[in-house]
C-alpha cells in the first residue's frame, strides 16, 4: 500500500476547494445550532397489523413489518403474493427502504423530485399511464420506496430489524449486551429467527436479500451457517448455552451444516443483494495495536437513539448542506489521479449527485441504525486479510489473545474460523447482485470473486453494476426507480414462475454495466 499524503504542493486546487467546502460546513453546523427543531414526535407511520416479532435462539427479540401502504382503514397485504424478506445494512433501519412523507416532514419533502409522467417508468403509473399511480401521487417520497415498489409488483413484502436496532413499536431488543454484536450474530441468530417467522405466517417459499449487510446476513444463511450451541440441540438448551457464554463475554465460533443449507435453499427462491457486503477495500494503516483496540472493545453505537433524538432538532436544509458539503467534497477528491485521490478513495460511499435531497435526509433522520465496534473489527478483519470469515475474536481460544492483536492470517481448515468464502457453494438459489461503480466499501470485482464465482450458479444468475453510484447511496438513490426497480421487477417474475430451484449450471453471472 503507498504512504498517503494528505495533501500535496503539487495539488493546490484541492486543498483550496477542501478549505472553502470546510468553511461552509463550518456556516452549516452555526446555522443549525441557531434555527429552531422540528418536532420528530409523530415519525414514521406504520399499520399495527403488519407490525410482527419473532425470538431468536438466544432470546433475542426481532421485529418485523409487513408493508402495505399506511392508510387510516384495513392494509391491503400482499397475502396471495410471495414473501421478500429485505435486511438493511449496517448502522442502518428497516426504514431505509420504507420512505415516505411523514406529518412533521409534510413542507419540507413537498420538493422531492419526481418526473413528468411522460418520463416516468410505467411501473409507477396507473393503469391507463396518464398519471401516477394513487399512492404515489398521494405520497412522492413512495416512489423511492424500495417496499412500495415491492407492493405494486404484487409481491409481499418483509423487513426486519436486528437486535439493538429499530424505533419505537419496532425496535428490536438483544439477550447478548450490544457491545458484543457482530455481524456473526445478525447472520445466524437474527437471520434465521426472522424468515421462520416469515414462513410460519405465511407458508410460503420466499426470496430473500438485502443492502450491504443485509446481502451478507442472508448468503451466510444460505449456506448453511450457524452459531455453535454445544452438544445439545434443544431450545432451552441453545439460549443456556449462548446466554452462558454472553455472561463469560465470549461468542461461539459459527459453524455450517451442508445439509442445514441444503434445506434452507430449497425454502428459499432466490437471494436479492444490493451492493451485498464482504471483503472491503481498507487502508494497511488501520492493521495497528490502537485501531484494533478500538474495534475489539465492547461499545455500541446507539445511532437511533442519536437521530430520533438530536439529528431530529435540525431543520431539513442545513442538514442537507452538511452531507452535501462533506461528501460532495469527498467525491470530487476520489475523482483525481493522486495520492489524495488513493486515500479518498476509501471514503467515497456516498456519491450525493445520485441522490435527491429529501431521501438524504429520510436517511439521517429516520434510517440511521445502531452498531456495534465489533462489527466494524468484523470488516476490519476481512477487509485487512483478504478473507470472507466469522468474527476473530469468537471461541474461547481467541476472546481475550485477539484483543488488541486482531485476526491471524488466514489458514482455512486449520485456524478453527469458519470461512464463508470457503463454503459458498452452497447457495444453491438464483441470484440477482446490483453493485455500485464507486467501489468504496464493496468493490464490484471483490463481490464476484468472493460471492458471484463460488456460489453454485444457475441461468438465472444476474450481475449489474450501476454507473454514478456509490455503495451508500445505491439503496435510495435515483437509480433505484428507473434501473433497479424494473431490472429487479423482472428477474423476481421469471424466478417466481419457476416450478422448483433451477439446475445448476458453470458459468457463473457475467457483469452487465448499466
Amino acid at each position: 500500500m503507498k504512504k498517503v499524503a494528505f495533501f500535496s504542493s503539487k495539488r493546490p486546487s484541492l486543498k483550496s476547494h477542501f478549505y472553502r467546502n470546510m468553511m461552509i460546513l463550518m456556516i452549516a453546523l452555526m446555522g443549525m445550532a441557531m434555527a429552531p427543531g422540528v418536532s420528530q414526535a409523530a415519525g414514521v407511520p406504520l399499520n399495527p397489523s403488519g407490525i410482527y416479532n419473532t425470538t431468536a435462539d438466544d432470546g433475542s427479540k426481532i421485529f418485523l413489518y409487513r408493508y402495505a401502504p399506511y392508510t387510516t382503514g384495513t392494509p391491503k397485504f400482499r397475502t396471495s403474493g410471495t414473501p421478500i424478506v429485505i435486511f438493511t445494512g449496517i448502522c442502518m433501519n428497516m426504514n431505509q427502504y420504507l420512505s415516505v412523507t411523514t406529518p412533521e416532514m409534510k413542507d419540507a419533502y413537498s420538493g422531492v423530485y419526481l418526473p413528468s409522467v411522460a418520463d416516468a417508468p410505467d411501473w409507477a403509473l396507473n393503469s391507463t399511464k396518464t398519471d401516477y399511480e394513487p399512492y404515489i401521487k398521494a405520497d412522492k417520497m413512495r416512489y423511492y420506496s424500495l417496499a412500495h415498489y415491492l407492493w405494486l409488483q404484487g409481491f409481499d413484502p418483509w423487513f426486519v430489524n436486528y437486535r439493538g436496532t429499530g424505533r419505537g413499536d419496532v425496535k428490536s431488543t438483544a439477550a447478548n449486551p450490544n457491545g458484543m454484536t457482530t455481524l456473526d450474530t445478525w447472520a445466524t441468530l437474527d437471520a434465521p429467527a426472522a424468515i421462520a417467522k416469515v414462513k410460519a405466517v405465511t407458508g410460503k417459499k420466499m426470496f430473500i436479500g438485502g443492502h450491504s449487510t443485509g446481502g451478507l446476513a442472508s448468503y451466510d444463511y444460505l449456506q448453511g451457517a450457524y452459531l455453535d450451541y454445544g452438544s445439545i440441540n434443544t431450545a432451552w438448551a441453545k439460549k443456556s448455552y449462548y446466554q452462558l457464554n454472553y455472561a463469560m463475554g465470549k461468542m461461539p465460533h459459527v459453524k455450517g451444516s451442508a445439509a442445514l443449507a441444503k434445506n434452507r435453499n430449497a425454502d428459499i427462491k432466490g437471494f436479492i443483494g444490493l451492493d451485498p457486503a464482504g471483503v472491503p477495500a481498507l487502508p494497511d494503516l488501520l492493521d495497528s495495536t490502537f485501531f484494533w483496540t478500538l474495534v475489539g472493545a465492547r461499545l455500541y453505537l446507539p445511532l437511533d437513539t442519536i437521530s430520533d433524538n438530536l439529528i431530529s432538532l435540525f431543520p431539513q436544509k442545513p442538514l442537507v448542506g452538511l452531507l452535501e458539503g462533506v461528501f460532495g467534497m469527498i467525491n470530487k477528491a476520489a475523482a483525481g489521479d493522486s495520492k489524495v485521490s488513493d486515500f479518498f478513495d476509501y471514503l467515497n460511499f456516498w456519491v450525493v449527485e445520485d441522490m435527491d435531497p429529501c431521501l438524504e435526509d429520510w436517511t439521517v433522520r429516520y434510517s440511521i441504525g445502531g452498531a456495534s465496534l465489533r462489527g466494524f473489527g468484523h470488516y476490519m478483519d476481512m477487509g485487512l486479510h483478504k478473507t470472507l470469515r466469522e468474527h476473530y475474536l469468537n471461541g474461547s481460544e481467541n476472546y481475550l489473545s485477539k484483543l488488541i492483536a486482531g485476526g491471524s492470517t488466514p489458514d482455512p481448515g486449520n485456524d478453527k474460523y469458519y470461512y464463508f468464502s470457503e463454503n459458498m457453494s452452497r447457495m444453491t438459489v438464483p441470484l440477482i447482485v446490483f453493485s455500485s461503480s464507486a467501489g468504496s466499501l464493496v468493490d464490484p470485482e471483490a463481490t464476484f470473486d468472493f460471492i458471484i464465482s463460488k456460489k453454485s450458479a444457475t441461468a438465472y444468475d444476474k450481475w449489474y453494476v450501476l454507473s454514478g453510484t456509490g455503495h451508500f447511496d445505491l439503496a435510495m438513490g435515483n437509480r433505484m426507480p428507473t434501473t433497479v426497480f424494473p431490472q429487479l421487477g423482472d428477474w423476481l417474475k421469471s424466478v417466481d414462475a419457476l416450478p422448483a430451484n433451477p439446475a445448476n449450471t458453470t458459468t457463473p453471472a457475467t457483469r452487465i454495466d448499466e
